[in-house]
């Protein structure tokens, strides 16, 4: 509620009076900081919700997803420092953990973290360090990551360009972003039944990818793609390796 006042506040205080540019671009940027908050809660109470039947969905394309871990694994070092943007309950990251040296994991949900952190007990996996926190969370330093994985994510993120240039900030020189990402874009059926679906169970956003949408993005974000493949026909589930030029 006060964090609504003030954008309220700033508002009106910039159409009743002829304030400088920089009280304008102020004014701007804290109503813009309101809904960039609204939308994070947002999101984060609705996958706190689906955190208890997250793994039942996800063994749904256990198939797709042994081949994902497959591939990320074929592009891992020993001493890797891997982070996870996006982990859910720590299924990918705890596959991973084995071929690397450090994995830290990040989602918005508390829910997710804490499902996570269970599952590193039951595994004994020692190398990881499970966090809710967000991509642009200061923490993360530039610079700090070989690698950074990202599954089934950036068709639910709304700023996309903005999170590449974070992913970029973050890696080492030449590291890999690695994704695996839906392009329900491709398909007019898919598309209208997934946007009807996701209105249905409240999904906060869904973008509808085509594969040349997604893989420009990337290279307008300083990637360049080293490997595409669709490991999923029906749910053209595209598996993609850029490299931070």
């Amino acid at each position: 509620m006060k964090q609504r006042n003030k954008i309220y506040n700033s508002f009106f205080y910039a159409i009743n009076s002829k304030p400088n540019k920089k009280e304008v671009l102020s004014s701007l940027n804290l109503t813009n900081q309101g809904k960039n908050m609204n939308a994070h809660n947002k999101a984060e109470k609705f996958w706190d919700r689906m955190a208890n039947y997250f793994d039942r969905e996800e063994r749904k394309n256990e198939p797709t997803n042994i081949k994902i871990i497959e591939k990320t694994r074929n592009r891992l070092k020993t001493s890797d420092i891997v982070l996870d943007y996006g982990c859910g309950t720590g299924t990918a990251a705890i596959e991973i953990a084995s071929c690397v040296k450090e994995v830290k994991g990040i989602d918005i949900s508390s829910k997710m973290i804490e499902a996570a952190k269970r599952k590193t007990v039951v595994h004994k996996v020692k190398n990881i360090d499970f966090a809710q926190t967000t991509i642009f969370d200061e923490k993360l330093k530039k610079g700090s990551f070989d690698v950074i994985f990202s599954f089934h994510l950036l068709h639910l993120v709304e700023d996309t360009p903005k999170v590449m240039q974070r992913i970029n900030e973050l890696l080492k020189p030449s590291g890999l972003f690695i994704s695996a990402t839906p392009c329900k874009g491709e398909s007019f059926v898919q598309r209208i039944f997934y946007f009807l679906f996701g209105k249905i169970i409240r999904i906060p956003y869904l973008k509808f990818f085509k594969i040349q949408e997604l893989k420009s993005l990337m290279t307008d974000g300083n990637f360049e793609i080293v490997e595409t493949e669709c490991l999923h026909q029906i749910g053209q589930q595209y598996f993609i390796v850029a490299k931070k030029i």
